[in-house]
């Protein structure tokens, strides 16, 4: 390391950084992308986090460029990586911070979700729609299967709250099939609240 031309203090660092992987390499891929002189501490969490120039460098391709290194580690450990970046991107959801790139993954909302509920239909403007929507396990399916039933032009918080309450095209079928006629949505779900099986 020293050889190098890098220092560090003390010999316990030197052994962590060997047991993380920290090598002169990783050390220069970090300095390439702008992150120089970090602390031995530093390059062993963003070694352990998957954090390395080449990350660096394909975040600032998608226009994220951070002074810290938090904000990295974050979309890191919450796989965001230039794929799904592109995915929300190519969908219409630009410009999201790294807090909000981390929290759509984690919901399970990526391009593909988002293609397929605008093909239902579902296309809102504020990409925290299809997170609670999601969230709620309304799917493609769950909207096809409600369409088929009958119930074709729900809105999303109509949607989540038929899934909330049990509300299926079998349960709406039994509905129909005693006598019900076409209720509204509100009916079946009073009707699935009061037990009706």
């Amino acid at each position: 390391m020293k050889a190098r031309g890098f220092q560090f203090r003390d010999l316990e660092s030197l052994v962590r950084m060997r047991d993380h992987g920290v090598d002169p390499e990783f050390i220069e891929s970090l300095n390439s992308a702008g992150y120089k002189n970090l602390s031995a501490a530093d390059l062993v969490r963003v070694r352990d986090h998957g954090v390395d120039g080449e990350y660096i460098a394909e975040m600032k391709a998608q226009g994220y460029q951070f002074r810290d290194l938090e904000s990295l580690i974050q979309m890191r450990d919450h796989g965001v990586d230039p794929e799904f970046i592109e995915s929300l991107h190519s969908a219409g959801y630009k410009d999201l911070g790294a807090e909000d790139l981390g929290h759509v993954r984690d919901h399970g909302v990526d391009g593909d979700y988002i293609a397929d509920m605008k093909e239902m239909g579902y296309a809102p403007s504020n990409l925290e729609e299809l997170v609670e929507a999601r969230d709620h396990g309304v799917d493609p399916s769950y909207v096809r299967s409600l369409k088929a039933a009958g119930y074709e032009q729900l809105s999303l918080q109509e949607l989540r709250r038929a899934r909330d309450h049990g509300v299926t095209r079998g349960f709406i079928e039994r509905v129909k099939a005693r006598g019900y006629g076409k209720p509204t949505l509100d009916e079946v779900i009073r009707l699935r609240d009061r037990g009706l099986d």
